[in-house]
């Protein structure tokens, strides 16, 4: 008995017979939007599972996540046709137009960018950079307006009190931007958030890409994170994100890359329960982190 072979191309699910002389069609759905949701969850058409699970003789594909859903959802043991297979398969196939393949595959994309972006790593990660963003955008307007000279009874004066304005806008949505993100970031880092500060948590976090990773990651390396390499006057090269941590101020600034040290160590052990265990245990790192800060005021 020969094998039944299960190919997709673009919207279209094919089922070949082993000669791939006869072969029938499904389509991942009726539209493209449909389609491009049932592709991307693998929901595969009714009418293709009960003609597999009918079927006499072996079933393969073409691998991957389509075989596996396939032995899954019709629970039957289901081979891989390996390259061969899939090269003798696509030549006898139909393909959709080059407009209808490349619309689908975008909405495929778009529908798997969107299921990424859904991830608790990813919220904190695209609210932490907007947040660096908008902060970035309020302290520019600041510095403009210090150096513009509103001249009275000008233009200039009306523009000025309508710039306020716009920036008094701008400052409130960045506010609350800031709150949304703090409340993600201790909701998702909890021990890192009472340790470094949840603005700074998450700026970690979208340094280093997923928490996952930032558990991993070194405290010589967390160190580092955005550090930049022309850094500002009030801070060396040997901190980054680090630098706008909780207390850092009471530091005296000479003493500042000691406590990032410390700081960084504490970080690191905070991160990586966040990542694995998801324990509570920011109460003794506080502890040993505000001894730390009176030791370096003691010694300054």
């Amino acid at each position: 008995m020969g094998s039944l072979l299960v190919v997709g191309a673009g919207p279209r699910l094919y089922l070949l017979d082993a000669e791939r002389s006869r072969r029938e069609e499904f389509l991942w759905g009726p539209d493209a939007e449909s389609a491009a949701r049932a592709r991307s969850d693998f929901e595969l058409p009714d009418a293709l599972l009960h003609r597999l699970a009918t079927a006499a003789g072996d079933v393969r594909s073409t691998g991957g996540r389509l075989r596996d859903v396939l032995a899954e959802r019709t629970g039957r043991p289901v081979g891989d046709t390996g390259l061969g297979g899939l090269r003798a398969a696509r030549s006898v196939l139909s393909y959709a137009s080059g407009e209808t393949e490349r619309e689908f595959l975008r909405r495929v994309a778009g529908r798997a960018l969107e299921r990424a972006l859904r991830s608790p790593d990813e919220i904190v990660i695209a609210l932490a950079r907007e947040e660096e963003r908008l902060e970035r955008a309020v302290g520019r307007e600041e510095r403009a307006a210090e150096s513009f000279v509103p001249v009275a009874g000008s233009p200039l004066e009306e523009y000025f009190r309508e710039w306020q304005s716009a920036r008094s806008a701008l400052a409130s949505h960045h506010g609350r931007l800031v709150a949304r993100l703090e409340r993600e970031s201790r909701a998702r880092l909890p021990n890192l958030s009472a340790v470094v500060g949840a603005r700074v948590a998450a700026r970690l976090l979208a340094a280093s890409g997923s928490l996952a990773a930032l558990g991993r990651t070194s405290a010589s390396r967390l160190q580092l994170l955005g550090a930049r390499r022309r850094p500002s006057p009030d801070r060396g090269p040997r901190y980054g994100v680090l630098y706008r941590a909780d207390r850092m101020l009471d530091v005296p600034p000479g003493r500042r890359p000691a406590y990032a040290r410390t700081l960084a160590a504490l970080a690191a052990i905070a991160a990586r329960a966040d990542a694995s265990t998801r324990r509570e245990i920011s109460a003794p790192l506080l502890a040993r982190r505000d001894r730390r800060i009176d030791a370096l005021r003691r010694s300054r």
